[in-house]
């Protein structure tokens, strides 16, 4: 993701450098803020991950909002720094190392999620939509205003008017036009996200306009110091955070484990999730059936039929039966 006037053209990838422009602080700052906004996420996925917290980030309202909106930030930032970078020729060399950056940042992210769990690795996340947007954006940047905008709004709504079984097949999954797609952590899909590209464009120009009166807010204090760093070591903090964040989770996991009732909101959770997708209190209660039914058995966790001997498959069957009557 970038956004700087020394910077190529994306808004996490910035990082220190020489210009013949003067950065414009207020950008790196607002980048910082985005940054800090996924580790919060990633944080609080990684403790739900791990049990310690009932909240199903994944799943929760406000958490897929937060999410986006973070998502959403990286991406405007990204269409501002192609903008920025372009306002007196856009440096071409710098320009192609820093998407070639991100595109190796990304091919990493894959193939270390690949690693971690090949069921959920990520395929298309936000690293591979900046670096894929940051060159489908370049045409833009001479377009003039009255067709980008239209242009961004119809990319934004495509996937609820354009969604289709024909782009199912894996090899489409990135457009975001499949009307059913694999599990994975992280899925920023072309289609609506280039579109937030576009709208950053729109408001790089507006940024290009104010840009002296801009460029003279320059907050002192040690907090605006530290989230204008943060935004200029965007990539690094992106790559790092995760395996360091997951790390030291999974370490107070093991040496701080949840109590009873905390497994049992968490296994709520999951089960509402996966299963009747409700709040209800029958769904609840349902849940909560099978959590009191299996916990502290060898049939806790629950596993795939096929993973448990044929006695356990037996009990396992006779409990959901119970508790599906208990709560129909």
């Amino acid at each position: 993701m970038s956004g700087s006037p020394s910077s190529g053209a994306t808004a996490i990838g910035s990082s220190p450098g020489r210009s013949s422009l003067p950065r414009l602080p207020a950008i790196d700052i607002a980048r910082g803020i985005a940054i800090v906004g996924m580790v919060i996420y990633h944080t609080a996925f990684d403790l739900y991950a791990e049990g310690l917290i009932a909240v199903d980030v994944d799943n929760d309202l406000y958490w897929k909002v937060f999410a986006r909106s973070v998502a959403g930030a990286f991406l405007v930032l990204v269409g501002v720094g192609l903008v920025l970078a372009g306002r007196r020729g856009i440096d071409w060399p710098r320009y192609w190392r820093r998407v070639a950056f991100i595109a190796a940042g990304a091919a990493a992210v894959s193939l270390a999620t690949w690693f971690f769990d090949s069921g959920t690795f990520v395929y298309f996340g936000i690293l591979h939509e900046i670096a894929v947007a940051s060159v489908l954006a370049l045409p833009f940047l001479a377009a003039p205003w009255w067709l980008i905008a239209p242009l961004a709004a119809a990319i934004i709504a495509a996937p609820w008017f354009l969604t289709n079984p024909v782009f199912d097949t894996p090899a489409l999954w990135w457009l975001g036009l499949s009307t059913d797609v694999r599990a994975t952590l992280d899925y920023v899909p072309l289609l609506p996200w280039f579109g937030v590209v576009l709208a950053g464009i729109l408001i790089g120009r507006l940024i290009v306009r104010h840009a002296a009166a801009i460029a003279t807010w320059r907050l002192a204090d040690p907090l605006a110091r530290l989230l204008r760093l943060a935004g200029r070591w965007s990539l690094v903090i992106y790559l790092v955070h995760q395996p360091l964040i997951y790390g030291l989770v999974h370490l107070a996991a093991i040496t701080f484990p949840p109590g009873p009732a905390l497994v049992r909101a968490h296994f709520v959770s999951e089960c509402r999730a996966a299963v009747c997708h409700s709040a209800e209190a029958s769904c609840v209660g349902y849940c909560g059936c099978l959590f009191d039914s299996l916990y502290g058995t060898d049939l806790y966790p629950p596993r795939r039929a096929e993973d448990l001997s044929a006695d356990q498959a037996s009990r396992q069957h006779g409990i959901v039966a119970e508790c599906h009557a208990e709560w129909p």
